[in-house]
Formats: structure tokens, sequence, C-alpha cells
């Protein structure tokens, strides 16, 4: 489930976007439908997805957003093909989802090609490029991933309730480009001011991610001050109206 300062980072992301509210808006994996219910009562056309029929029954007190007026389509596998035509949607939302699936590959691709021209995709995901993160690396050998490691005792099944497979941003960054995609903006979901002092390390981080990064484009996100502090890696791609030109030859 998504945590509030990310779900508020998100709807001002999408609201920010052009034609906002009259958009047709995909959420995939939506949760308990914070993100959907808000921008239907905006006045946007909405659509969720689950993966599995029981994922988000109300236990503990957690409220459910969704209601029948938002349809939610079940048994969606993200590692598939969606079950939606070639540019139906304007935006398409992956809020704190591609770390949960054991390959985000399919996913981008199957998002650029649901979207509509001149539509964006809205993706948030723990970051784990910011210095925090990037520093926990060199003295453990692992990432912040922001929640529980999965264990021995979980079985396959529920392997996807756990962050399993961080999103590497050079790795989206050529797929979303396959994809008919371009980054356009980074967003901060929270910043840590503890974790400020890792910004001593800016010039040999600079000096080190030039020596590694060729493409300038690619360079320039991920020297991005969100990109290097926020909690969250939350990003805004467009799609290219060239590029759905070539999806129809």
């Amino acid at each position: 489930m998504a945590q509030h300062f990310i779900v508020t980072a998100v709807l001002r992301a999408v609201r920010a976007l052009p034609k906002y509210p009259r958009l047709r808006v995909l959420d995939l994996s939506c949760g308990r439908g914070e993100i959907l219910a808000a921008l239907h009562a905006d006045g946007c056309e909405v659509r969720g997805t689950h993966y599995r029929g029981d994922d988000y029954e109300i236990k503990s007190g957690k409220q459910s957003f969704l209601t029948p007026e938002i349809p939610v389509d079940t048994h969606v596998e993200l590692t598939q093909r969606l079950p939606y035509v070639d540019g139906s949607f304007d935006v398409v939302i992956l809020s704190e989802v591609v770390e949960h699936l054991p390959s985000w590959i399919a996913v981008l691709h199957e998002s650029g090609r649901v979207l509509a021209p001149g539509g964006h995709l809205v993706l948030s995901t723990p970051n784990v490029q910011r210095l925090h993160s990037r520093w926990h690396f060199f003295w453990t050998g692992t990432h912040k991933l922001i929640r529980e490691r999965p264990g021995i005792d979980v079985t396959p099944d529920d392997l996807y309730a756990y962050h399993i497979n961080p999103l590497d941003f050079p790795l989206a960054h050529t797929l979303l480009h396959q994809a008919g995609l371009h980054v356009e903006r980074l967003r901060f979901t929270r910043f840590k001011p503890q974790h400020a002092w890792l910004f001593l390390l800016y010039p040999l981080l600079w000096l080190n991610t030039r020596a590694e990064i060729r493409d300038r484009d690619l360079f320039r996100w991920m020297m991005h001050p969100a990109m290097l502090a926020s909690e969250q890696l939350l990003l805004i791609a467009g799609k290219t109206l060239t590029a759905h030109l070539h999806e129809g030859r």
C-alpha cells in the first residue's frame, strides 16, 4: 500500500498534466484505490487493475476507496500483455508496483502501447539510486528497499507482496525509449534531512557518473536532485507522436 505522502505526490503529478481532468486514466495494481477515487472525483475517466481478486480485502481497519463507479479489472498479470487496446488511455499510473514484479520490462512496454499519443506514464517506486541507498550498498552490498526482505518461509505465490525487484533507472531509461516514451520530469516525494551530509560526496559522484555514463540525457537525470535525494523515484514520461506512427507500420 502506498503511503500518504506518495499518494499526494502522484496526485500532484497527474493533476499537473495537460488537459487535466479530461483524461482517461489507468492505475495498474491500484491497491485500495486512493488515487483513482481522487481522480474520479475530479472528473477523470478512471479504471484500475488488481493482480489477485483477494489482494485488497478490507482488513485491520484499512479503508477501501473503491466504489461501484470505479471499474477494476482483476487477475491482470503485469508481466503479460495488458487486456486493453492500443492508445486507449491518456495516463497510466504505476505507483509502488514495479518493485513487486519478477520483471518490469513488459509493463513498461505495455504502458507505452496502451497510451495515446501525447499521453503520460506516471511511475513511483523506491529510489535505489538515491545517495542514501548508494551509501548503504557501498557498505553492505544491498540497496535500501524501504521494505523487509522476503525470508525463506515466503511462498512463491506471496513473493509479490515484497520488494523483490528494484527499478534500475539506466535500464528503465532505455526501455522507456524503446516503448516510445521519454522522461519529461522527476519529482520529489520525501527527503530525509539526516541524509543531507551525503551531498558532500557530490563532486566525486559527478566525476564517477560522468566517466560511467556517456549519454547526456541519462547523465542529466542521474544527477537530478530528485534522483539523488528523493525517497521514491517519481518520474513522468510522455509518449511521442513519432513512436505511435512507427507502431502502426
